[in-house]
C-alpha cells in the first residue's frame, strides 16, 4: 500500500494540489494522510498554567480536525482510505517526523508558481523539505488541472546510477499511465560527454528494462532553455529530478538543475533523494 501525504494550510492552492493526488492516485492501493501542522509557540506558553495550556491545544487541535474533515468530505469521493494527522511543530520538522514514522511514500504540496527568487518555483514550505526528507516529494503548479501521465520527463547528470528500487517512484506512475520515460542531459560549457557517463547511461538504462525509457543529449544551451524547449517540445506531464542532500534554497546560489526548473510553473515537479535513488 502506497503512503500519500498530503500537507495542507487550508489555501486553495493547497486544495488543488491534494485533488491533484486524489487524481494521480486513483484506484491505486493507497492511503491518503491529511496534515495540519500548527505553530509549536502555543504549547511553549509557560507563564500560563499547565491546565490552561492543554485546554488551548485541545481546543485549537479539535478545531483543525474538523477543518480537516471538512476538507476531506469535500474533495474525496468517500471510497478512499485517509487519516487525519495535527502536529504542533515547525513544519519541516513535522512533515520529517511523519514521513519517517508512517514510512511515506510520496508528500503532495502546492507550489505558488513563479513568484520571485524568494518564494522560489515550489514556496518556501516546499523548498524546505527538500534534502530534509528523504521521500519523493512532489510539487503542483497553482490552479494545474490534472491529466493523465503521457510524458514524463527526468533531468541527469549522470554523476551516478540509479537503481531500479530507486527509480519505483516514477515506474509506478509509468505502469499507471503508460507513460514514456525521457531522461535527458545537457552540456554545458566545459561539461563534455565522456566514457564515465556513457556508462552510467547504460547502467540506467538496464534498471529500466521493461519500461519505455529514451535517453537525450542536449547541447548549445544554457539548462534553463533546454528544459523549456524539452518539456514544451515533448510535451512533458511531469518533470523529474534528484536532489542535493543539502537545503534546496541553497542552490540559488550556485549553478543548479533545481534552479533552472523554477522557470517552470506549469509543470509538476517530483524530486526524488538522491540517497534514495542509488
Amino acid at each position: 500500500m502506497q503512503k500519500i501525504l498530503l500537507p495542507t494550510d487550508f489555501s486553495e492552492n493547497a486544495r488543488n494540489a491534494i485533488s491533484y493526488a486524489l487524481k494521480l492516485f486513483a484506484d491505486s492501493d493507497c492511503i491518503f494522510y491529511f496534515l495540519h501542522v500548527l505553530p509549536p509557540t502555543l504549547g511553549e506558553r509557560r507563564t500560563v498554567p499547565t491546565s490552561v495550556t492543554n485546554e488551548m491545544l485541545g481546543e485549537a487541535e479539535a478545531k483543525t480536525r474538523e477543518q480537516l474533515k471538512t476538507l476531506i468530505s469535500e474533495v474525496t469521493s468517500g471510497n478512499e482510505k485517509t487519516e487525519i494527522l495535527v502536529k504542533f511543530d515547525l513544519f519541516t520538522d513535522a512533515v520529517a517526523h511523519i514521513a519517517e514514522d508512517k514510512n511515506i511514500d510520496v508528500v503532495v504540496m502546492g507550489s505558488h508558481g513563479a513568484g520571485g527568487v524568494r518564494e522560489f518555483f515550489i514556496g518556501s514550505s516546499t523548498s524546505n523539505l527538500i534534502g530534509h526528507i528523504q521521500c519523493p516529494i512532489l510539487a503542483i503548479p497553482k490552479d494545474l488541472e490534472f491529466e493523465p501521465v503521457n510524458e514524463i520527463g527526468f533531468a541527469t547528470d549522470y554523476s551516478f546510477v540509479y537503481s531500479r528500487k530507486g527509480l519505483e517512484p516514477i515506474f509506478r506512475i509509468a505502469e499507471k499511465f503508460s507513460s514514456h520515460i525521457r531522461f535527458y542531459h545537457v552540456e554545458e560549457g566545459r561539461d563534455e560527454w565522456n566514457d564515465e557517463k556513457e556508462k552510467i547511461r547504460k547502467e540506467i538504462k538496464k534498471a529500466c528494462e521493461g519500461y519505455d525509457a529514451s535517453f537525450y543529449l542536449l547541447t548549445d544551451a544554457p539548462l534553463s532553455t533546454a528544459t523549456r524547449l524539452f518539456v514544451e517540445s515533448r510535451e512533458i506531464d511531469l518533470l523529474c529530478m534528484a536532489a542535493e542532500k543539502r537545503n534546496f534554497m541553497d542552490n540559488l546560489l550556485g549553478k543548479s538543475p533545481v534552479k533552472d526548473m523554477s522557470y517552470h510553473a506549469t509543470t509538476p515537479l517530483l524530486v526524488l533523494h538522491k540517497n534514495t535513488l542509488k
